[in-house]
């Protein structure tokens, strides 16, 4: 009889780990559905405020810039092709630029938006070497 009990077992291992899985799933599920409502109440306000806001920007400088000097420095090991960064950084550049006082919001908007230029066409012309190097 223990055979049995061990057969027994081992064939509701997978049907638990399945079943817990399904009522974990459901539980996500439930807790998404009644979080949902409030977080859309609450969220654009708070992201609205974040967004426009001194401290978006830098948070946003402080992530893209070590992001991007990882990229170019990998593409760069890989086709030694200086150009990239330098768009790169030249973008970089001028998102920095953007943040600085006595700007103006139009100097801040060309400057974001050439910076962020400037940084796609480094990344996009980062990816082409490095898919065409060896």
């Amino acid at each position: 009889m223990p055979d049995n009990d061990l057969q027994r077992s081992s064939g509701q291992r997978p049907a638990n780990v399945i079943e817990g899985a399904a009522v974990s799933v459901s539980l996500l599920c439930l807790m998404h559905c009644l979080a949902l409502p409030i977080l859309l109440l609450l969220l654009p306000g708070a992201l609205g405020l974040f967004a426009r806001s001194d401290a978006f920007h830098y948070a946003a400088l402080a992530l893209v810039v070590p992001a991007a000097l990882g990229a170019f420095w990998l593409g760069y090991r890989k086709h030694r092709m200086r150009r990239p960064a330098i768009l790169g950084l030249a973008g970089a550049a001028c998102l920095a630029i953007a943040l600085l006082p006595g700007v103006g919001e139009g100097g801040e908007l060309w400057f974001t938006i050439a910076g962020s230029l400037l940084l796609i066409a480094g990344h996009a012309m980062n990816w082409r070497l490095r898919s065409h190097a060896a």
